[in-house]
């Protein structure tokens, strides 16, 4: 495919992902490892439903299966039986290289550790992940480190960054391809409390710009922030509920 042909298809993905109907649509999703005895149910029947839009905080205990749900929802493992749709695509039966093109155009990924390379500096880790979908122009790569409050940081290595900024520098390259699904695991769960606010301020703001947020946490205190909660156990869904009026970063403690 040529860029411009490329850099197209990533706008329309973009776009897609914001259009009408649910976010991500589950339906009698399960995930199984291995066969026999040695199976191991990690989703079991799951249904779920998120809005363009929503923060929704997946909340269990470790083994529960919200990373799993998670990584389904992103493409980064297919489900095992069930039907799965998500930004804008239905993922049940795509391939190994469709749903890397999805992973690439569609969803921006943050992890609990933040996986910088060492010898790039802020800027230049953004701008290699953002280039892979041909859309690493260095403004916008610089925009996105703006948008996390880290633009007198862009020259600044790893190793001269704190945790908290580190992270958000992870945040930004996960946006500066403007994807319209933000999967989150565990993006405080390296952080202290203050630290850990500053993130979950940049994720509440990105949200309030149109983009839909999912967040992975064993910690309960963070659920106050979402719009909805949804806990899980035992590889199901447990429970969703709805926070009528969502806290502020600055209000969660734990």
């Amino acid at each position: 495919m040529a860029r411009h042909d490329r850099v197209q298809a990533t706008v329309q993905d973009g776009e897609e992902a914001r259009a009408g109907g649910p976010a991500v649509r589950l339906r009698g999703v399960g995930k199984t490892y291995g066969t026999g005895h040695a199976a191991v149910h990690a989703l079991r029947e799951v249904d779920l439903e998120v809005e363009r839009g929503e923060f929704v905080v997946l909340l269990g205990p470790s083994g529960s299966g919200k990373t799993t749900l998670l990584n389904v929802i992103g493409g980064i493992e297919p489900a095992t039986e069930g039907e799965v749709t998500a930004g804008g695509r239905d993922l049940s039966g795509l391939g190994e290289d469709a749903r890397t093109a999805y992973r690439r155009d569609v969803v921006g990924f943050v992890f609990q550790f933040f996986n910088l390379v060492p010898s790039l500096t802020a800027l230049e880790n953004v701008r290699l992940v953002a280039e892979l979908t041909g859309r690493g122009d260095r403004e916008r790569s610089a925009a996105a480190l703006a948008a996390v409050g880290l633009a007198d940081r862009a020259a600044h290595f790893p190793a001269q960054l704190s945790g908290g900024e580190q992270q958000r520098v992870a945040i930004a390259r996960a946006v500066a391809k403007d994807p319209g699904l933000l999967l989150c695991d565990e993006p405080t769960g390296a952080l202290d409390l203050e630290i850990g606010r500053g993130v979950l301020r940049v994720l509440r703001d990105l949200n309030a710009q149109g983009r839909t947020v999912l967040v992975v946490t064993h910690n309960a205190a963070i659920a106050a922030i979402a719009h909805r909660v949804v806990r899980m156990r035992s590889g199901r869904v447990t429970e969703v509920t709805a926070n009528a009026a969502p806290a502020t970063a600055d209000e969660v403690t734990w």
